[in-house]
């Protein structure tokens, strides 16, 4: 398992927010124990109506990331459910939610009719919070942060599905998708930023602050504005022993996003003042057709067979602008600089796919896969940008000093993809299955390219220059890759207290692109460039039931491999792989359940993962007085969390609940600042809450909850840190 700092935070932050706001939630989680269910009814009807609060004192944008809830708190419908039969043959069912706050938004209406069909219609909203920081520099206590800090993302659907099932006649479905994307989160493209602790003076820099020049992370803003429709339609017809599935898919894309940052934010660069960007401006309007035809076919009890073909074909046009201020020392001025204005570019994709599997059942005990698949795809494109660049040596930043170019590119890739895969399964043996898989990925492609830098170049004096394309920017490669996966394993239900299970696997990845002089006088693309990886791990749990009031379940998933990496300026494939990295991770987890009388319930987790890639770090050392380009340091993602839930039932209408959840990470070292980016997890958060649940009569439910959760963060300098006490409250009634 590879974690990274992100996703274990938005791991967090999905079991913090769930013991904070869903009292079932945890208890459903001790399922496998004898937990009483007898005093809160399931309710065939029912709305639900809830309430959280927050006070957080610390980083509420770190809070509402975290928690998935702002910290002024939600309110509203959490649940409604109604179903009512219409007549024998109709039920009419109605199911939403409305959450003020955390913008959770869900409206679905369904009228299915038996030996007729359906109709589905609805509506979903819900927003996801981001945190608008950029980076900590700890060798100066600089944080940057956007204006404003807490940012949050809009993800919508509107759909109609319909469904036509008349008896002993083909299935015919319709249906149509509208999603949207709207909003602004933070960025993993990140603005440069000099260091804090250097001084420049008309962009040059003074003294010796080390390191002098090295970026860091800068406030990047994400600006979404994505739309995307489904349109698409299928029958699914059987006959004899073969069933025939159709289906016509369209789809239509259309975004507008864009990137904001602050360039050199509280620098000490005199000449160049702090400007807010808006960069990397990006639109995409996309059409993509696709027409599948599956049929599989069962010839008798020992053999099957399915065939498949696939076509797609993608058009769109991408647009956007590119614009940075950028200072020149000479004129002593800021001019605003075309890095890529105008953007055009237009291309299409045609896809062929088929595949044939076939499928062995030779004994009760034996099954077996065998299939192939074989993929065409082509794809061609061109367009064009503006550039501009101050003359050299200019005095002034007027246009006759600005040199103006319309550049021009065009690409042609082909590939052809062949998937061969098996499988089998084996049951044979008593209480023990036994399976295995293996599975290849070899493509072969072209690529042919021109270098956009070559067009038109028109001068600030209105001359225009025509630049022919000179015949060493016209690129040609192969491009292949082989990917080869296996694994084996088995399941071992040794008796009603003792199962086994266990995996190994073993993946072999490999990228390879190969310059190519068939065409005399063009231009090689780094003769020979190949990237690749090899991994291989085991999967391996026990659960074990002593007795019926305690299981354990305990799993252990360890992972090694090796990254390699190869650079040749020979054409003709020369050259070994040599080894870049080595990584190394393991997974350990336990989980246990104990019910020891009718009362009470109980439920630990720990989870323990440990990850490590070695790079050449610290092969190449940091001088404290000479500047040194930085290696790339070590990786580490080593995490521990765990969690605890004890439950009572205090009686027959009331029970309690108390849970705990705590994670931490230590990998952080802010000395690496020195001459590169300080990676790595480091940071601390722990949730406690108790809650009680009662039955007010036979038609209402009420539940209750109080915690507190606590985070800091060293990457950012304790300034996202926070600590909030929680309150929940809900009330359930049956309609």
């Amino acid at each position: 398992m590879i974690a990274t700092p992100s996703a274990l935070l938005r791991s967090a932050g999905l079991i913090c927010a769930g013991a904070v706001l869903a009292l079932p939630t945890a208890r459903a989680a001790s399922d496998e124990t004898s937990v009483p269910t007898d005093a809160f009814p399931n309710y065939e009807s029912y709305i639900k109506i809830s309430g959280s609060a927050a006070w957080v004192n610390g980083d509420d944008a770190a809070f509402a990331k975290t928690t998935g809830m702002p910290s002024a708190g939600a309110a509203g419908i959490e649940d409604f459910y109604y179903t009512k039969d219409v007549n024998d043959n109709t039920t009419v069912t109605a199911k939403g939610h409305a959450m003020a706050g955390t913008e959770d938004y869900l409206a679905d209406f369904n009228v299915t009719t038996a030996n007729l069909g359906s109709i589905d219609a609805g509506y979903k909203r819900f927003r996801t919070f981001y945190d608008g920081v950029g980076g900590f520099f700890p060798l100066a206590n600089k944080f940057e942060v956007m204006g404003p800090e807490d940012l949050h993302v809009d993800r919508s659907s509107f759909w109609v599905d319909a469904k036509l099932a008349l008896p002993n006649r083909p299935v015919f479905t319709i249906s149509y998708h509208d999603e949207k994307r709207t909003g602004m989160k933070d960025s993993t493209e990140w603005g440069a930023i000099i260091n804090p602790n250097a001084t420049v003076v008309k962009g040059a820099f003074v003294g010796t602050a080390l390191p002098v020049n090295t970026p860091y992370i800068a406030p990047n803003v994400q600006m979404l504005d994505e739309h995307h429709q489904i349109l698409e339609g299928s029958m699914v017809a059987t006959i004899g022993k073969t069933t025939e599935t159709l289906r016509l898919t369209e789809d239509w894309v259309n975004n507008n996003d864009a990137r904001v940052y602050v360039r050199y934010p509280n620098s000490n660069v005199i000449a160049d003042p702090t400007v807010t960007v808006q960069d990397d401006g990006e639109t995409r309007d996309a059409k993509t057709f696709r027409f599948l035809n599956q049929t599989e076919t069962k010839f008798n009890d020992l053999v099957a067979m399915e065939i498949g073909l696939t076509y797609s074909h993608l058009s769109s046009t991408n647009g956007g602008n590119w614009i940075t201020p950028t200072y020149s020392s000479t004129a002593n001025a800021v001019y605003t600089a075309l890095t890529a204005a105008n953007i055009y570019g237009t291309s299409k994709d045609d896809d062929y796919v088929g595949n044939v599997f076939l499928k062995f059942t030779p004994s009760p005990n034996w099954l077996a896969d065998i299939g192939f698949r074989d993929e065409q795809d082509t794809v061609g494109s061109s367009g064009g940008f503006t550039n501009t660049t101050l003359a050299t040596g200019a005095k002034t930043i007027a246009s006759t000093n600005i040199t103006t170019r319309n550049e021009l590119t065009y690409s042609h890739y082909a590939d052809h993809i062949a998937s061969p895969e098996a499988s089998f399964q084996y049951t044979g043996i008593s209480n023990l299955v036994l399976y295995g898989s293996f599975d290849d990925r070899v493509t072969r492609g072209t690529q042919h390219w021109i270098n956009p830098y070559v067009a038109v170049s028109t001068t600030g004096a209105g001359v225009v220059t025509m630049t022919p394309t000179p015949i060493g920017s016209v690129f040609f490669q192969d491009a292949n890759q082989d990917y080869e996966d296996v694994k084996l394993g088995a399941n071992w239900n040794a008796t009603s207290k003792l199962t086994v299970r266990a995996e190994v696997y073993r993946k072999d990845h490999e990228n390879k692109f190969i310059g190519s002089d068939d065409i005399i006088g063009t231009a090689s693309y780094g003769g020979l460039y190949v990237t690749g990886y090899t991994f291989t791990g085991m999967k391996f749990s026990v659960i074990y039931k002593p007795l019926p009031e305690i299981s354990f379940n305990t799993r252990y998933q360890p992972q090694t491999g090796n990254m390699s990496v190869l650079a040749n300026v020979a054409n003709g494939g020369l050259g070994n792989e040599v080894t870049s990295g080595q990584a190394k991770g393991q997974l350990f987890s336990e989980t246990v359940n104990w019910t020891p009388n009718s009362e009470v319930y109980f439920q630990y987790n720990l989870n323990v993962v440990y990850n490590y890639i070695q790079t050449s770090y610290p092969i190449v050392v940091v001088s404290a007085t000479t500047y040194i380009p930085p290696p790339i340091a070590n990786s580490n993602d080593n995490y521990v969390s765990s969690s605890a839930l004890i439950g009572f039932v205090l009686d027959k209408q009331t029970d309690a609940q108390l849970q705990m959840y705590w994670q931490q990470a230590k990998d952080y070292n802010p000395g690496v600042a020195l001459g590169g980016e300080p990676y790595g997890a480091g940071f601390e958060i722990a949730t406690v809450t108790a809650g009680l649940k009662h039955k007010f009569g036979d038609h209402l439910i009420g539940e209750g909850k109080v915690g507190y959760i606590r985070k800091t963060d060293d990457l950012t300098g304790g300034f996202t840190n926070y600590q909030s006490p929680l309150a929940y409250l809900a009330f359930t009634y049956s309609l």
